[in-house]
């Protein structure tokens, strides 16, 4: 297997002294897996996982799919409570530790990799207003108990390129000490190679729906807030202060007991 970039390269880059991480990869032929089944073994080592598509523009299939396991961190904030790890504080700006949690893992480019080749994955809900447009954000009853926000942080990616056929693995090492941390992310690599060819699938039950799937607003009253957007009379704030609305989307959520 062909690990990159070369430990010289390395030495170079971390001597610059802008980046703190850097990933080094390698490359597997995909005809011996999809992502559906590398998923499977990826849950049957980590609680933690995720599986995300690109695409490439006006191309109808997606260039990458990727996935992810074991984080770093989980990063979550309800109602200005930010928690971690190991940390529990209050904000009424979560970007801003999200934005010092990513300085610490500056990274160089390469053309020969994906532009996703590790960070934060989760996401910001729509309570999230409540930071980034607090005269947008109104206070309604939360009966789902969705997190303002809730992020891991991977340092290791799984990337499927549809397109050249290889599978790409990838391991962010530490610049801090160059030669431990190329070290340590090649004996990674071969591991996850080992996991996607040799690793044990998670069985998993089927899912199924319990009862008829029903909107949780009646007609009447979702009829009476399209008559109320198509009035054009805002009532929040922000919406009064902005000019720039193309469209309005009312939305009407269904559900199911399931299991």
């Amino acid at each position: 297997m062909k690990f990159l970039p070369g430990m010289t390269e390395i030495l170079r880059i971390a001597k610059d002294g802008r980046y703190n991480v850097l990933p080094v990869s390698t490359e597997l032929y995909s005809d011996f897996t999809t992502p559906i089944e590398a998923l499977r073994r990826l849950k049957n080592i980590s609680t933690h996982t995720y599986l995300l598509e690109s695409a490439v523009a006006n191309e109808k299939w997606g260039r990458y799919t990727f996935l992810g396991y074991d984080p770093k961190m989980e990063i979550t904030c309800r109602n200005g409570e930010v928690r971690t790890d190991n940390l529990r504080f209050r904000t009424e700006d979560p970007s801003a530790f999200l934005r010092q949690v990513l300085d610490g893992y500056r990274s160089p480019r390469f053309s020969y990799l994906p532009s996703f080749t590790g960070g934060l994955v989760g996401y910001f809900a729509f309570d999230y207003l409540r930071y980034s447009e607090p005269t947008a954000f109104v206070e309604t009853e939360d009966n789902e108990a969705f997190k303002d926000v809730d992020l891991m942080l991977f340092d290791k990616v799984i990337a499927f390129d549809h397109v050249r056929q290889k599978i790409i693995l990838i391991v962010n090492m530490s610049l801090d000490d160059p030669a431990a941390g190329y070290s340590k992310a090649v004996l990674e690599l071969l591991h996850m190679a080992d996991i996607l060819r040799n690793g044990e699938r998670k069985q998993e039950p089927r899912g199924k729906l319990l009862g008829e799937v029903a909107p949780l607003i009646n007609r009447k009253a979702y009829c009476a807030m399209v008559e109320k957007a198509k009035a054009g009379k805002p009532t929040a704030t922000w919406w009064k202060r902005r000019r720039d609305i193309s469209a309005k989307a009312i939305s009407s959520r269904s559900c199911s007991r399931t299991g």
